[in-house]
């Protein structure tokens, strides 16, 4: 009996003596795809988000007595570059700088806070549309500049006269998002 029940599980374990042929696919699906999203490219940028220096708001150099008014841009000479989708919603926010008082960004002779001048930061070269500090400002982008898009930094300042002769400056941080 134990033969049979021996030789019963060595047919059954090998088919019961039928040959049929081993089934095997042979082929297979999957998906690839890829989101492409509007963006901006800009030229320089370092590991940590700084893209350096964008350029300079020169008021250029004027008598201690002057109450001249004198404007500024950076747009004619900006040192970054920045290439965005057209149609894409830029925009950039500027701080106040590293002596802004009351609202009010300034210019300063070194550590003297009370040697100071007041600006204006703006949109236009008319000065007619003010950048608040910290205020969001758009920033067109079409087919025509996307691949050079300029930020729109004006500036206009009136001396007031009287002023201790030196080297009055300021730095400002602006920041992109899309």
């Amino acid at each position: 009996m134990r033969r049979f029940l021996a030789a019963l599980l060595v047919l059954v374990a090998s088919g019961g003596g039928l040959s049929l042929p081993a089934r095997a696919e042979t082929s297979a699906q999957f998906d690839v795809s890829a989101s492409i999203e509007p963006g901006c490219r800009v030229d320089g940028l370092g590991g940590a988000g700084d893209a350096g220096l964008i350029g300079t708001l020169d008021f250029g150099t004027d008598s201690s007595l002057s109450t001249a008014t004198h404007s500024a841009t950076t747009t004619a000479a900006q040192a970054i570059r920045l290439r965005c989708t057209p149609g894409l919603g830029l925009s950039m926010t500027v701080d106040g700088g590293s002596h802004a008082a009351s609202g009010q960004r300034h210019l300063q002779r070194g550590g003297d806070a009370s040697a100071r001048i007041a600006y204006q930061l703006c949109r236009d070269a008319a000065c007619s549309q003010p950048i608040a500090i910290g205020g969001v400002t758009g920033v067109a982008v079409d087919a025509a500049n996307a691949e050079d898009v300029r930020l729109p930094l004006h500036a206009l300042l009136t001396l007031p006269g009287g002023l201790a002769p030196g080297v009055y400056d300021d730095r400002l941080t602006v920041t992109l998002t899309w």
